[in-house]
């Protein structure tokens, strides 16, 4: 599985009208024994955890299923701090 694969399957995981942010669907990676392992799979030892979530976002933001609001939402990292974050739509 790719991580793209495991976005797709978490977005999907979401009804129509589901409104979500990035941090979601990156806990919903970390916490899946198989989605966590495409997570670990592409993430490079040449980039920080920041611009691999913000790839992760960028990769939600290409699925067809899913628009962004245009709005920021704030949500805590994986690290417990509360960041702006991309919220996005289900939207079929």
């Amino acid at each position: 599985m790719t991580l793209k694969d495991a976005i797709k399957s978490v977005v999907n995981g979401f009804h129509t009208g589901d409104l979500f942010d990035t941090h979601t669907v990156i806990n919903e990676l970390l916490k899946n024994p198989d989605y966590h392992m495409a997570y670990l799979k592409e993430f490079s030892e040449n980039t920080t955890v920041s611009l691999y979530h913000g790839l992760i976002s960028r990769l939600i933001g290409t699925e067809d299923s899913v628009r962004s609001t245009e709005k920021k939402v704030k949500s805590h990292t994986i690290y417990g701090d509360i960041s702006n974050n991309e919220l996005w739509e289900k939207i079929n």
